[in-house]
């Protein structure tokens, strides 16, 4: 071989590792080799395939010297399918003097488009096919071993270009997938690296801190400090916590940061070490987590189960001192008393029943199993009846009903309209301690039977009035003190009024009373339908 082929082999050997170590573009990588090697090799015809992983098939990425006709009807090649599927399968190149005659052929483009001769040359890298390179010849060739030799260290650059081009492509994509995973992530995630450099912050843990500048660069522990320490309640004792988890995570992997501003909120902050895989530290992770909620939600549990305790043991009490009382062997009661001591136990047991009965609606509510049964029904006697029935209980106040001449049926649970009606007269009996008028009244307004119970009574605050039903809520004041109760009823009566697709709400004066209103569907009549 003279100076000058070898000359031209080296420099086509160095254009295609040129290529391969200046860009990273597999589309110009396998564009440009192809070029290379139809001129170095002395054809005009050639194509470059890519094995997908999955199926098997030989996908045509890049080409040239072919005609439109012969790209598309070989854009994809089943595995195993012809000459080319079948050195794919062997892994070894296939040098064909005359493709018409070779005993693999299956398909028939090849002829279409005149070729004679070909290489068809397997693209490897680490013992694996990962593609396949064609030269095609339309005059009769015969490929030398030289022709052998340049076509193989050429097939070993484009394999290694191939793996490469793969081996970025899956780490873009599990980056991606990661970065993904983090940024979907309900709580904040903070990496710091063993210089207490913070590497990475999701979204989340600046939305969390209300720190924006933590995902910017170069942004270390220390300007976390400065930066919140000013909204942190009981900064020394706090930072000095976070100094100790990160010097021995696993002796401290929780801290709980009170942040007083832009809002109040509860942080908790959980820390944890980052090995790699020779068990060497690449430094800290820590989540954060807003439990803000869940500290009320404890709290006001607590709450209620401080309140549902001391409810429970009210009536109980007077249940088992009367009984106690009655059953004494030394003392003879006379009837009236006897009768008195009874009316108290009957009284206290009928709120000891109705206590337990809220319990266990409000499982009911949290399980979401509470169950309605509507049917047409008529709020006239519901009403005219919780009126009459409280009038009894109560000589301080003055229960009055306004209802329409015509009050048409409604669609609901008798039953349960009963409880969500009486319980807002109790309230309003029971928070109306001085007396004075109750209405209870209703209208039809929008398709709804609108029922509504107000009082004279102490009244709601203003910044009490957006919780007044959530659950395990109850308003805290000296006068609700005084009055008592466990807290469930008006939940349990949102509950109820919303199974029935309707609505409940409240308007308040404090000092002035409350008006608590609450919708109920209209039956439908034949007249309607």
């Amino acid at each position: 071989m003279s100076d000058r082929t070898r000359i031209t082999e080296l420099t086509a050997l160095t254009s295609i590792a040129a290529q391969v170590n200046c860009t990273q573009d597999l589309d110009e990588i396998l564009a440009g080799a192809l070029q290379t090697t139809l001129e170095v090799i002395g054809e005009d015809s050639g194509e470059i395939f890519l094995l997908d992983e999955e199926s098997g098939d030989l996908i045509l990425h890049t080409h040239a010297g072919l005609s439109a006709s012969f790209v598309a009807e070989e854009s994809t090649i089943r595995s195993g399918e012809c000459i080319c599927g079948r050195v794919v399968h062997t892994g070894e190149m296939s040098l064909i003097a005359d493709i018409v005659t070779h005993p693999d052929r299956s398909r028939t483009a090849c002829a279409k488009e005149g070729f004679h001769s070909c290489v068809r040359l397997p693209l490897l890298a680490r013992g694996e096919v990962l593609g396949l390179l064609n030269i095609q010849s339309r005059d009769r060739r015969e490929f030398t071993q030289a022709d052998v030799d340049l076509l193989t260290a050429i097939g070993n650059q484009i394999g290694i270009a191939i793996a490469n081009a793969q081996l970025i492509d899956d780490a873009e994509r599990r980056r991606a997938t990661l970065d993904s995973v983090m940024n979907s992530m309900v709580d904040g995630l903070i990496l710091i690296d063993t210089r207490d450099r913070i590497v990475y912050a999701n979204p989340r843990a600046a939305e969390i801190l209300d720190l924006p500048a933590l995902q910017t660069a170069r942004y270390t522990f220390a300007d976390l400090d400065r930066d919140i320490r000013e909204r942190v309640a009981r900064p020394r004792r706090t930072f000095g916590q976070l100094r100790a988890a990160l010097i021995d995570p696993q002796t401290t992997p929780t801290v709980e940061l009170t942040l007083t501003a832009p809002a109040s909120r509860t942080v908790q902050a959980r820390f944890f070490a980052i090995h790699d895989g020779g068990g060497s530290s690449l430094g800290l992770g820590i989540l954060i987590r807003d439990i803000t909620r869940e500290k009320e939600v404890d709290e006001m549990k607590s709450q209620l189960l401080s309140t549902v305790s001391h409810e429970l043991r009210t009536p109980l009490a007077s249940i088992k001192g009367f009984a106690t009382t009655l059953l004494r062997d030394d003392v003879e009661w006379d009837d009236t008393s006897r009768r008195e001591f009874l009316a108290i136990i009957d009284e206290e047991s009928d709120h000891l029943s109705e206590l337990i009965g809220n319990l266990l609606d409000m499982s009911r509510i949290e399980a979401g199993t509470l169950r309605i049964e509507p049917e047409p029904a008529d709020l006239r006697p519901i009403i005219e009846g919780t009126a009459a029935e409280f009038r009894r209980m109560t000589r301080a106040h003055d229960i009055e009903v306004r209802l329409p001449a015509a009050l048409p049926p409604v669609m609901a649970d008798a039953r349960r309209a009963r409880q969500v009606l009486r319980n807002l007269v109790e309230n309003a009996v029971k928070y109306s301690p001085g007396g004075g008028l109750i209405i209870i009244a209703a209208r039809v307004q929008s398709g709804m039977a609108q029922i509504s119970v107000s009082d004279q009574g102490i009244g709601i605050e203003e910044h009490q009035l957006p919780r007044i039903f959530d659950r395990f809520y109850q308003v805290d004041s000296a006068s609700t003190r005084k009055v008592g109760g466990s807290g469930l009823g008006l939940s349990i009566c949102k509950a109820i009024v919303e199974a029935h697709h309707g609505s409940l709400w409240v308007e308040s004066q404090p000092g002035a009373g409350s008006t608590f209103t609450f919708t109920l569907p209209l039956a439908r009549t034949e007249t309607s339908r």
